[in-house]
């Protein structure tokens, strides 16, 4: 079974693992099986994991969504600058060593 975008409504997006789609809660990020990829399997999640939730609506969970979204690409963002430090930082060093030969 494949992701479907109405999976939102019942608080699951999608990781890919190589090759396989896996649903994740946008609740509480938990990553099921891919077997889980099959609505009855979320909703089931969902009622009893976070059945303060089951009465939300899809804008509630879209919005939430969009915040998990955000903060992965915040957190993208920053690892993509400590890398970019560490290759700099290299770079000097190896420059340095290259100069003293």
């Amino acid at each position: 079974m494949r992701y479907d975008e109405s999976y939102l409504k019942i608080g699951f997006t999608v990781i890919n693992s190589g090759e396989e789609e896996k649903p994740q809660c946008i609740l509480c990020f938990e990553v099921l099986a891919t077997t889980s990829l099959k609505p009855s399997m979320l909703k089931r999640h969902l009622e009893t994991k976070h059945p303060s939730s089951t009465q939300k609506d899809a804008d509630f969970l879209k919005r939430k969504t969009e915040r998990v979204i955000e903060s992965r690409l915040g957190d993208l963002e920053m690892f993509s600058q400590d890398i970019t430090a560490g290759l700099k930082a290299s770079y000097e060093v190896s420059r340095k060593i290259a100069a003293g030969r």
